[in-house]
């Protein structure tokens, strides 16, 4: 069965700075992982689901988009965070209207029962990933140091969802879903 999720993809110029981000880090570290999808910030994370099931889903989610007030969300990147020695992404600033956008969106997908209802184990914490999995103890904490003081801050208004999906050990873009203007 398919493998899919679905996220926020920055506009091409702020992907291309946070691809040049991950190169840095793959080039120093060695770490990769974060490479496998395009930059983005995750609103469902993957789940397993027929092409038909998920087809359904997003009609619903293109009705539910046309018909709601989220058409004027700006998502602002905030620097850098880790979570412990294994992650390190760009930080999504605390935005309200973004946060109960994704909780609707959440909530829409529970309604459509694609899967069983599984317990969340973390707080939401919107982000983009530059390195995770594959990055050495040691290395995170380099790397850590290195990204810990910079700074780095932009900012997109929120215009489209995507579809992505797993083939060949990689996430491709699998659907656009642009937001009401």
């Amino acid at each position: 069965m398919p493998k899919y999720f679905l996220a926020i993809i920055p506009p091409a110029s702020i992907s291309n700075e946070i691809i040049a981000f991950q190169k840095e880090i793959e080039a120093q570290f060695g770490a990769i992982h974060a490479q496998k999808a395009p930059p983005h910030i995750t609103v469902i994370p993957p789940f397993n689901c027929k092409q038909e099931k998920l087809s359904s889903f997003i009609i619903e989610l293109k009705g539910f988009l046309m018909s709601s007030h989220y058409s004027d969300i700006t998502i602002a990147l905030d620097n850098f965070q880790r979570f412990e020695s294994r992650t390190l992404f760009i930080d999504v600033a605390k935005n309200e209207a973004f946060e109960k956008f994704c909780k609707a969106v959440k909530l829409l997908f529970k309604q459509q029962k694609i899967i069983k209802q599984r317990v969340e184990k973390h707080y939401f914490i919107p982000h983009i990933t530059i390195a995770n999995k594959d990055i050495k103890k040691r290395d995170f904490k380099q790397a850590w140091e290195v990204f810990k003081e910079r700074s780095y801050r932009q900012s997109f208004r929120l215009s489209e969802l995507y579809v992505l999906e797993l083939k060949n050990g990689a996430w491709d873009i699998s659907d656009c879903i642009n937001m009401p203007v």
